[in-house]
């Protein structure tokens, strides 16, 4: 029987100590120390605790090695959740990008405000397909795996979030220095023309975009690591499923009657003005999408709290 072995394997893998699994457990650490020497054994509603905590089958605790159990990945679930977090921070940040692009198309070409719009359409209808298509695809990974064994090792965790730190900070730099260079540079550029306004508001919103994709990247990634909380995400309740799905739909409403505001503020801009080359709309109208991702993270917090 290799209960033992397998008990001190885990224990390590998850980073407790004998005293914390005692402590989990409601039993003395001479206990645990005693079960990992096979010199004792626990009682059955320990080891169905054991299970639960390790997510771990009862027969692989019991008379299997778990070791080879948890470091191989047999879903290709790594695979997946690396291709899933590059498309969906590429997808977020070509959102953003494609007004970046417009204006820097006015700015540098000239080109009148139906150009700028096409190429806002088109960079928003090429992000809405990708994201489309990651979600189908999350959507059926996540019905065929709703159970997943934790295979990550201890060093593979911590030679991410050794890295974390700075994925985080650079976003948050970079938003900082975009504003700094937008507020000193803003003057001098109005000063110059509409022209040189959108090149400035272009270089602005292509490092806004930047950040924001390695930002959604870090976060992805780090997620993925959080097998527990797959487990519990994946396979909750009927009611926790229905809350959820509730959330996916106000979401997605909120980001399309941002894009609807947008596109009506543009447009509406150019009627208003009747100059169809110099519309303030197309310029700043971008505004709408950073507060429908602030109302997204507030539906999401507030529905969060009520699953709770």
């Amino acid at each position: 029987m290799k209960f033992g072995s397998n008990l001190q394997f885990l224990r390590d893998r998850a980073g407790m100590t004998q005293e914390e699994l005692a402590e989990r457990l409601q039993v003395s650490r001479q206990s645990v120390s005693k079960w990992e020497s096979a010199a004792s054994f626990p009682e059955m509603e320990k080891l169905l605790i054991l299970c639960d905590l390790f997510q771990i089958d009862l027969d692989t605790l019991l008379r299997q090695d778990a070791s080879q159990k948890f470091h191989t990945d047999t879903v290709g679930y790594d695979r997946f959740m690396n291709w899933f977090s590059n498309w969906i921070a590429f997808a977020i940040g070509l959102i953003i990008l494609s007004v970046g692009g417009g204006l820097a198309l006015y700015g540098a070409l000239g080109l009148p405000d139906q150009w700028v719009a096409a190429v806002l359409v088109s960079g928003i209808a090429v992000a809405v397909a990708i994201l489309v298509v990651a979600g189908i695809r999350y959507d059926r990974f996540e019905k065929e795996h709703p159970v997943l064994q934790d295979f990550y090792t201890r060093e593979q965790r911590e030679r991410f979030l050794n890295r974390y730190p700075y994925l985080i900070a650079f976003p948050i730099v970079l938003f900082f220095l975009a504003v700094v260079w937008l507020i000193l540079l803003g003057e001098e550029a109005e000063k110059i023309g509409d022209q040189a306004e959108a090149q400035l508001a272009a270089a602005f919103l292509a490092m806004v975009a930047l950040g924001v994709a390695v930002l959604v990247w870090a976060v992805l990634r780090k997620g993925k690591y959080d097998i527990a909380a797959w487990n519990k995400q994946h396979n909750p309740s009927p009611e926790a499923m229905a809350r959820r799905k509730k959330m996916g739909w106000i979401c997605g409403t909120i980001m399309m009657g941002a894009t609807v505001l947008y596109m009506m503020v543009g447009f509406g801009s150019m009627a208003f003005q009747g100059d169809y080359g110099n519309s303030w709309g197309w310029r700043w109208g971008w505004i709408v999408y950073p507060i429908a991702g602030v109302l997204c993270g507030l539906v999401s917090e507030i529905i969060g709290k009520g699953e709770e």
